[in-house]
């Protein structure tokens, strides 16, 4: 509390205060995160900058707690000091963000569905801080690949990234049932007609062994020399 000047360390509590729960900073996640749930919840109970500031350091521990806990005497003297203080020390844990630039290469890759291309899109512009609606909208239809809803959208301007979303949910459910219409009759279609048989059934092979035991015994080898009727027997 030393850290605080005079005006913040006795400004009196509301009745009944209870400060917000909220996950403890430990010096070592993303800053800005922190900061900006804290600030909200604070808003929403309708603090003040000088409650704020008293609260703020109970969410800190580990590296955060002992970066507060031997600050200069009477140094903080506002919330928006005190906020920056905590950004300058913890800034090297901010997440490292993704520029516009990084959205308009995102494209729908031959064969992919319209639901798998705008999920991955919306997973990508996540990444993107103070992301522009319109930008958004923009970069979205740019990366579909001559799909109808882009024909649509070229022929009717959309006026909000809202409006472009719900016709790309109508799209979406239309490819899907059309996707799994043509399931269904591949399902249905027989697997081609049945292989005729050859006639007399039984195996090839076989046929051939049991022709080969009908045929008739080869004749005997004619003998190549003849003894004459008149020679003289031995």
């Amino acid at each position: 509390m030393d850290a605080f000047t005079p005006d913040i360390i006795f400004e009196p509590l509301p009745q009944h205060f209870k400060a917000p729960t909220l996950e403890m900073y430990d010096g070592t996640s993303d800053p800005d995160d922190h900061l900006e749930s804290f600030r909200a919840l604070m808003i929403l109970y309708g603090y003040s900058d000088v409650l704020t500031c008293r609260t703020f350091q109970a969410t800190f521990r580990g590296a955060a707690h002992h970066w507060f806990s031997n600050p200069p005497p009477r140094s903080i003297s506002s919330w928006e000091q005190f906020a920056n203080l905590f950004l300058a020390r913890f800034i090297n844990n901010r997440r490292c963000y993704k520029s516009v630039v990084s959205l308009m290469s995102i494209k729908q890759k031959q064969g992919e569905s319209l639901r798998s291309y705008i999920d991955r899109y919306k997973k990508e512009e996540l990444e993107v801080r103070d992301l522009n609606p319109m930008v958004s909208m923009h970069a979205a239809i740019n990366g579909l690949s001559g799909s109808a809803l882009k024909c649509l959208v070229a022929k009717t301007p959309l006026k909000t990234k809202l409006e472009f979303l719900k016709k790309a949910q109508k799209y979406i459910a239309t490819e899907e049932a059309s996707a799994g219409d043509h399931q269904e009759r591949e399902v249905e279609r027989p697997n081609g007609p049945p292989k005729k048989k050859r006639k007399g059934g039984g195996n090839h092979h076989n046929n051939n062994s049991n022709k080969d035991l009908k045929k008739p015994p080869a004749l005997a080898q004619a003998y190549s020399q003849y003894m004459p009727l008149n020679s003289t027997r031995m």
